[in-house]
């Protein structure tokens, strides 16, 4: 078969052109973050990071109720939409960054930028506390929902010693499956981790619709009932549920800790992050305006029930089927976020690794998957005996549940102060400072700067104090954490806020007339 003389000519010159080109000045020869494998992911891939990391099927069963068991009452669809607002302006915010820089570390990265090496750091941390507490959280919770189901479905599985035995075989093989796909990477295993989460959306989203339109009957003698207003506490309660539905929106921003893999990051990653917290917030909405309707014609009690949706739905007369969907549901949500909440951690502890802040090691990666394999050796073990010793210990499931949550809120919330703080010096700084996002980082840090201190206080109340405790010890090995690097580390302590950036690999230099052919002519 007789080669095209003219591919064959054209590709030659190409050789050519490429060996005689020189350097671009100003540019490394690599990317700080080319062993992850840049520039491969599709915007599948990150959205199924972002709405996994939200788990919207989880936290729209739950957070409902719990916004009126702490006082919203019926006014919890205020709080909701209100957690909505907070969300989608922390998320212009957070794209301020996304717009312009792609990294691996994601919001820790972005405040260093604007706050400096010390407020990065400690970004870093809370960043590392949110997602490390929110895994073990998801791993907790969706080990529960699939035992329940093994219960329901075995009902030798759901007395006696069986329990335990059933939850720890579950949770072993759950933790099992987690760490495989974080290894394998979103790259092949985006699509099927996004169905199941629309899948289990759209499984909560039917029972909401027959807690909103199911009637209920009268007696012969008096008329069918009206929903009754829930009891509320007024503006606290209000409040109170911003908190609560505010806790149903972090993570939102994990997708762009996939910004350096992904194909197009400056226009794929800013619209996952202004979509996921949309769309996650209406399905919000959604099931707390099914909740508060049913609450108000039934007799079940907010504030009392583990299972508001199992509860709501046989209260209504339905049965059957209906617990073992929703518990594979929910169960499927939590495993989804901690896959999320895994990967956005083990790229956390590579970048970190990559600037020298953390041991190096953590920035190996597998030689095929192009994935950070040593940080997850590294987060896993954590991840898993954390929890396993605080239940031995005695600390019943739920209340460590309810702990991990706050601690991870506390983490995520101090981590999206830090980078709405970074907003204006950083838009000075690169001379791009408008009045909007001035504005908008302002009531940002305020409207953070009254959430924090009250989510705090809100947890001392209702018993949750040791959510408080643990993050004020964090932060105190922060600070000394960080003095310590920044005398035994210096450089790494320079290097905080790595980002991707253009490299001589990602531009052909036009080729330079040589010098040599100048002089014989």
């Amino acid at each position: 078969m007789t080669a095209n003389p003219e591919a064959h000519e054209t590709a030659r010159r190409m050789a050519d052109a490429i060996r005689a080109s020189s350097p671009v000045p100003g540019l490394t020869r690599r990317s700080p973050v080319h062993r992850l494998g840049r520039r491969r992911l599709g915007a599948g891939a990150v959205l199924a990071q972002s709405f996994g990391s939200i788990a919207p099927a989880a936290a729209s069963s739950v957070t409902p109720a719990l916004a009126m068991a702490v006082g919203a009452g019926s006014g919890a669809v205020w709080s909701a939409l209100l957690a909505l607002g907070a969300a989608l302006l922390i998320a212009s915010m957070i794209n301020v960054f996304t717009r312009r820089m792609a990294a691996p570390s994601s919001l820790y990265a972005f405040a260093a930028q604007g706050i400096g090496r010390t407020g990065g750091f400690l970004s870093a941390v809370a960043l590392l506390v949110g997602y490390g507490a929110i895994a073990m959280m998801c791993v907790a919770a969706a080990t529960l929902h699939f035992a329940a189901v093994a219960g329901r479905l075995a009902p030798a599985l759901a007395t006696g010693a069986a329990v335990v035995v059933a939850a720890v075989l579950i949770g072993g093989l759950l933790t099992a499956l987690i760490a495989v796909i974080v290894r394998r990477g979103t790259s092949s295993t985006w699509a099927v981790l996004l169905g199941l989460e629309l899948l289990s959306v759209l499984a909560v989203l039917v029972a909401c619709g027959l807690l909103m339109t199911t009637p209920v009957e009268g007696s012969a003698s008096a008329p069918p009932p009206t929903p009754r207003e829930l009891p509320s506490t007024g503006f606290v309660g209000l409040l109170a549920g911003v908190l609560v539905c505010a806790s149903g929106f972090v993570g939102f921003e994990s997708g762009s800790a996939l910004g350096p893999e992904a194909r197009r990051p400056f226009r794929v990653v800013p619209r996952v992050i202004r979509w996921t917290p949309l769309i996650s917030g209406t399905v919000l909405l959604i099931s707390t305006f099914a909740q508060v309707r049913a609450f108000g014609l039934t007799d079940v009690d907010p504030a009392a029930t583990p299972a508001p949706l199992h509860d709501l739905l046989g209260a209504f007369g339905y049965g059957g089927f209906w617990p073992i969907t929703l518990d594979l549901a929910v169960g499927c949500s939590f495993a989804l976020c901690a896959i999320a909440s895994l990967t956005a951690l083990v790229r956390l502890l590579f970048a970190l690794g990559t600037e020298g802040v953390l041991p190096s090691r953590l920035a190996r990666v597998h030689r095929r998957f192009r994935t950070p394999t040593t940080a997850l050796a590294w987060s896993l073990p954590i991840i898993v005996i954390v929890p396993a010793l605080c239940t031995t210990a005695g600390m019943p499931v739920r209340d460590l549940m309810d702990t991990l949550t706050a601690v991870g809120v506390l983490g995520y919330m101090l981590a999206y102060l830090g980078v709405s703080a970074a907003v204006v010096p950083f838009l000075r700084r690169i001379g791009e400072m408008t009045p909007l996002p001035a504005v908008g980082a302002t009531v940002a840090v305020i409207a953070l700067g009254v959430l924090i201190p009250t989510y705090a206080a809100l947890q001392i109340a209702t018993g949750s104090g040791a959510a408080v405790l643990v993050m004020g010890l964090i932060a105190v090995v922060a600070v000394i954490g960080f003095v310590l690097i920044r005398r035994h580390r210096p450089q790494g302590a320079q290097a905080i806020g790595m980002f991707d950036a253009t490299s001589a690999e990602d531009v052909l230099h036009a080729a330079q007339p040589s010098t040599r052919g100048r002089d014989r002519s």
